[in-house]
């Protein structure tokens, strides 16, 4: 399936014709109108050169004929490229985008539809980006020999209002049990609190997220009562987030306390390539530089030489993991712990005099 224009790919498993093609009218009239330059114009080009076999395969060939993920695939590049990172997003544009109705010759899948696609590409994303990867590497686009890694926190797709302590938790976790086990009734439960889910099938999501949130809150007390006595918290003052409770707990850019997670990337120093990326469940870049340095070989096959970083990774323990990796760090040294000068202290009124014939 390389190569191939994607009106040229034919699977093996069924799938649901497009309502164009390059003959149609309305397909000819927009390509027509999109200059040579144009993004769309650009992802279809790029698009030929990836094999989508294992893609295609995930598909079971069952039920009713899915649209052609090539032509899916398509769009959310296009809207990626636009900062659209939503399903619902481009379900809308595509009703209402032409340079998407050429892209993917007419389809306009349902709501639902993105929202399965963008999970089943989930398991397909570094393999689709390590081709790219090795394809830069095989047009000599990139030496990969120097690259900057740097980590950046996001705020989790959970709400900083719903954090609970132990205590709270293993409450709500008994209700939601007690509730759970009267839906197994055809039982109503007694009651039903502001925070519980209203639907029985709802309701057992939310106890498998709040398990998972008593699970993750004994690791974090474990934790805690590992740090020496005057680092240790109080066991109320440990929460979790029900919403995410894999997200990390900490500040944020605006200083607000919050679920975050920290987003880690190595970019090409030589060219506009990243070439390896990952999340982690942490408010810090700390320990990262061992994990993106191994992510970084598979991607693109080949070992880096030069890694530039910030204060934060130079730290004894990265520094001995480079030297054994044969790789030179290059960073500031103890930036963070130069001691800026306090301020002047603030004029008072009394030192001011009053010049009338100034004014001032």
């Amino acid at each position: 399936m390389v190569g191939n224009s994607l009106d040229e790919i034919r699977p093996v498993i069924r799938f649901a014709e497009p309502p164009w093609n390059e003959q149609s009218a309305p397909w000819r009239q927009i390509e027509a109108q999109l200059r040579p330059d144009h993004l769309a114009r650009e992802i279809r080009q790029a698009m030929s050169r990836l094999d989508l076999t294992p893609l295609y395969n995930s598909y079971a060939g069952r039920g009713k004929a899915p649209h052609r993920p090539d032509l899916m695939l398509a769009i959310v590049l296009f809207e990626l490229q636009r900062g659209q990172r939503k399903p619902s997003q481009w379900f809308q544009d595509t009703h209402e985008n032409c340079a998407l109705w050429w892209l993917g010759f007419g389809i306009r899948p349902s709501r639902s539809c993105w929202y399965e696609f963008r999970d089943r590409t989930e398991p397909f994303l570094d393999p689709l980006n390590a081709q790219v990867l090795h394809q830069a590497v095989a047009e000599e686009l990139t030496r990969v020999a120097r690259g900057a890694l740097d980590g950046s926190t996001v705020a989790a797709n959970a709400s900083r209002w719903r954090l609970l302590n132990p205590e709270r938790l293993t409450e709500r976790v008994a209700h939601l049990e007690a509730a759970c086990h009267a839906d197994t009734q055809e039982h109503a439960p007694d009651e039903v609190p502001a925070w519980m889910a209203k639907t029985p099938p709802s309701r057992r999501a939310q106890h498998a997220r709040y398990s998972q949130a008593q699970a993750h809150l004994t690791v974090l007390q474990a934790a805690n009562q590992r740090h020496p006595p005057s680092e240790r918290r109080a066991p109320d003052q440990i929460v979790v987030s029900t919403s995410d409770p894999e997200a990390a707990l900490g500040m944020d850019k605006d200083h607000v306390f919050r679920p975050l997670y920290t987003i880690a990337t190595v970019r090409d120093v030589d060219s506009p390539l990243i070439l390896s990326y990952d999340v982690f469940a942490q408010a810090t870049d700390a320990a990262t530089l061992p994990p993106m340095l191994e992510r970084t070989e598979p991607m693109t096959g080949r070992r880096l030489q030069d890694v530039l970083v910030d204060s934060g990774y130079v730290t004894g323990i990265d520094l001995a993991l480079c030297v054994h990796a044969g790789v030179t760090l290059y960073g500031p040294w103890k930036t963070n712990d130069v001691r800026v000068p306090k301020a002047a202290p603030l004029f008072t009124k009394a030192q001011f005099q009053w010049l009338p014939e100034l004014e001032t």
